[in-house]
């Protein structure tokens, strides 16, 4: 008796060790071909569950970036923090609690990105967001919560706005300054986030007379 009790025991931390130590590849195969529509591809990919690195992340042609990633587990849910490795500032922690077993849905937490853009009229503008939380369901926005901010030299105030999950999984917010004055939009839709800024916010009243606001695209 003792001796099929310890084979099953066995069996069992046979089986476990099997699933963390499976190369990633192997998961990650399984996934996408179940999920094509996502439109998810990568160059290279290395590891298994536990921990690992993915190069050249695209998705829907987009490119994401270069990632390392570790893999926290409890028995609620199992946590997955990464942090880009390539030029761009980005690191958060994905959450999936197995109360649901439907993978298109999900949390980020502690979601950050910084980005520094310069462009012909403003220069060296520093773009932050900070997602503290912002729950997925069926791969669309649900809730977030989570600001975004703007500064730069010639920028007149440091701009900021709460972001929100809109329509056609869409997140916006409204930038204004300390004085709760609106001097800009921001969305984020496909990967990308579209920022205009009122001229009003620049210190060049010449542009004033030319256009109402300056717009750009940030690739996240």
């Amino acid at each position: 008796m003792n001796k099929f009790l310890f084979s099953i025991i066995f069996f069992l931390i046979f089986i476990f060790s099997t699933i963390f130590f499976t190369p990633i590849n192997f998961f990650a195969g399984l996934f996408l071909n179940q999920n094509k529509n996502l439109n998810i591809e990568y160059a290279y990919l290395e590891g298994n569950i536990l921990s690992g690195s993915v190069l050249d992340l695209y998705v829907d042609g987009q490119v994401i970036g270069d990632y390392t990633y570790e893999t926290m587990l409890s028995t609620k849910d199992i946590k997955v923090k990464f942090i880009s490795t390539d030029e761009k500032k980005i690191s958060g922690s994905l959450i999936k609690s197995f109360n649901n077993f439907n993978l298109s849905n999900f949390t980020v937490t502690d979601f950050l990105a910084e980005e520094v853009i310069s462009l012909d009229l403003i220069k060296n503008i520093q773009l932050k967001v900070n997602i503290n939380e912002l729950k997925i369901k069926n791969f669309q926005c649900s809730t977030i919560n989570g600001s975004i901010f703007i500064s730069a030299d010639s920028i007149k105030e440091n701009l900021n706005g709460d972001l929100s999950c809109r329509d056609g999984n869409k997140i916006s917010t409204t930038l204004k300054n300390d004085k709760n004055k609106i001097l800009g939009t921001i969305q984020y839709f496909d990967s990308s986030v579209k920022v205009s800024i009122s001229t009003k916010a620049l210190p060049d009243r010449r542009l004033q007379l030319l256009t109402d606001e300056v717009s750009f695209t940030v690739d996240l």
